[in-house]
């Protein structure tokens, strides 16, 4: 790191496999989010094991999925039109501070042992419309933190702050389930949130009000009609939705680890550590990765290799091999995920970002809680295996006719988006 500042010019030239960290804002968002995402996974963790403890039930487990997708899903594109309306930091501040209060609420009602299904459902809920106006401004903030010619190598990096802390926060909430109860795991989310608060107080970028002062539902109206008309965004949307709804999900994992293959709490907190890793395999397969390269047909090719993986994960009977394939499939998700993201953010004009992101939350962090339902009501019907096998079919069904439906997207490359567009600089730090 250096505490020169270059001109704008010598600032887009920043390379190698960690040039967003170079710059001060993006750094200080990264190092919050990535303390604040092994929190979040350590409480996803828990809930998803108490719910089930406290039920035996996959299909309340499911139903948790439907609590989290209602208002992401009712809100999401509400959320994207408040991003693009007002300033997405002090957004941001908000909802991070009223999600620490949400997870201290938990671990209080765990350790008194007064905590009831209901408390879970209702808790959750207020979470989800928290994240609706959270996860689209998160997304949108990110080209504010450093330059388009950085962008995709901040997008890599991103990667890890979901995918990645996989490998830790869950391994951690085994840990605390066993030694400690649920509670720990909640406490341990809610301060966790510190971290993304004081780097938000930190940051120095501009506040990102917009001069949007027209009528509210004909601007919400207008960011559903960019994405529409949008081939390449529309299919990118499409690809995000089926991921999200059948692809592997914590209520599919958490009847494994219990029923399948039952390996306990301690289990669960492995297998969901071997995506982990996969995705950290991943991730730094995209931060390397020559700009040169086709965006489009890695897409595509980590799109088949997931879908591959996580059928054979439904008929695998050894632990070891659930392991295995749980990391190919991690690092083929994350190499997924960054792709599309990648693609998104270089096809969205600033002034639709946070519309656009909406909707994007809306088919990610909005329809992946119905997987969890989904998988509720196929396992009693078709097994977890067969609702796993299911699942990986129909991810890889929807990929094929979106490759043949939308052409360009296969051979989209990142170099000519970058040719096509100016770069707005910003120094690092």
């Amino acid at each position: 790191m250096t505490d020169q500042q270059p001109s704008g010019a010598a600032a887009g030239e920043v390379s190698g496999p960690f040039a967003a960290l170079h710059f001060r804002d993006f750094r200080l968002f990264w190092i919050g989010l990535f303390i604040s995402n092994v929190g979040t996974w350590m409480q996803m963790t828990a809930i998803s094991w108490l719910l089930y403890d406290l039920t035996n039930s996959p299909l309340q487990l499911g139903l948790n999925g439907v609590f989290r997708a209602i208002p992401a899903i009712g809100l999401g594109l509400f959320g994207g039109t408040m991003a693009d309306r007002y300033d997405r930091k002090r957004l941001m501040l908000v909802t991070q501070v009223t999600s620490m209060l949400l997870a201290f609420s938990l671990g209080i009602l765990a350790q008194t042992e007064l905590i009831q299904v209901w408390h879970i459902y209702g808790l959750t809920v207020v979470s989800a419309v928290v994240g609706t106006l959270d996860g689209p401004a998160r997304q949108a903030i990110y080209p504010s933190l450093v330059p388009r010619a950085v962008l995709p190598n901040a997008i890599a990096l991103n990667s890890l702050l979901w995918k990645g802390t996989a490998l830790l926060g869950p391994s951690l909430a085994g840990i605390a389930i066993s030694a400690i109860g649920t509670d720990g795991a909640f406490y341990a989310n809610a301060l966790s949130f510190l971290a993304v608060v004081f780097a938000l107080a930190l940051m120095r970028i501009p506040a990102t009000r917009s001069s949007h002062t027209g009528d509210f539902m004909h601007e919400l109206k207008e960011g559903v009609s960019y994405v529409a008309t949008r081939e390449i965004i529309l299919g990118l949307m499409v690809m995000e939705a089926v991921s999200s709804v059948f692809g592997l999900d914590q209520a599919i994992l958490t009847i494994f680890a219990r029923d399948t293959l039952q390996v306990g709490a301690s289990g669960l907190g492995f297998l969901q550590s071997a995506r982990g890793l996969g995705a950290v395999i991943g991730s730094a397969f995209m931060i390397s990765m020559d700009r040169r390269r086709s965006h489009g047909k890695i897409l595509l090719v980590s799109a088949a290799l997931y879908s591959a993986t996580f059928v054979l994960f439904g008929l695998s009977h050894a632990f070891v091999i659930s392991l295995m394939l749980l990391l190919l499939m991690g690092a083929a998700d994350t190499i997924w995920a960054a792709a599309r993201n990648v693609i998104l953010q270089l096809h969205t004009p600033e002034s639709m970002r946070g519309r656009v992101m909406g909707v994007f939350h809306l088919s990610n962090r909005g329809l992946h809680p119905l997987g969890q339902t989904e998988t509720g009501l196929a396992v009693p019907l078709i097994g977890a295996r067969g609702t796993t096998v299911l699942g990986g079919l129909v991810v890889a069904a929807v990929t094929l006719v979106i490759t043949w439906k939308v052409p360009s997207l296969s051979g989209f490359r990142w170099e000519e988006q970058r040719e096509a567009a100016p770069v707005d600089a910003r120094d690092p730090d």
